[in-house]
């Protein structure tokens, strides 16, 4: 009688209920703020521990994706991305994870759409960085492919 229930349960409200349950991975970091000098701003970028992350007041914090050239990627169209365990994603000023980390590489936003390549690997000539091989693609700020 209960698994008669639970499959009517699942007929009737359908997978969106399930997906309800599913809790979100969270990557933000949490760092004592209280001698922080926030400038009068609710959001800053600082340096902790050899490691650039944009903070907020209460204390939490994500890590900050850097090119190769050394420059921190800033906010394009309310998104910043992070790389986290070699794969780039996507977070906004609220420092939630908009796009989960799964690519390995990505443009920032332009338009509202972004470039992304999975299995690209990067490769290091004349002193240049470039990406090699993989799949290109085009995502929206959902993170859902865009058809060409």
């Amino acid at each position: 009688m209960m698994r008669f229930i639970v499959l009517l349960s699942f007929l009737i409200f359908g997978c969106s209920s399930h997906n309800n349950m599913v809790k979100k991975r969270e990557y933000a970091i949490y760092f004592d703020t209280s001698n922080i000098d926030f400038h009068n701003k609710n959001l800053i970028l600082a340096k902790i521990n050899n490691r650039f992350y944009y903070i907020r007041r209460d204390g939490k914090a994500m890590p900050v994706y850097i090119n190769q050239k050394g420059k921190i990627d800033k906010f394009q169209e309310g998104l910043a991305r992070v790389k986290i365990n070699g794969k780039i994603g996507f977070f906004n000023k609220n420092l939630d994870m908009v796009i989960e980390p799964f690519y390995d590489f990505a443009f920032p936003f332009h338009n509202g759409i972004a470039d992304i390549c999975v299995g690209c690997v990067e490769k290091i000539e004349d002193n240049s960085s470039l990406l090699d091989g993989g799949e290109w693609k085009r995502i929206n700020r959902e993170g859902l492919i865009i058809e060409e």
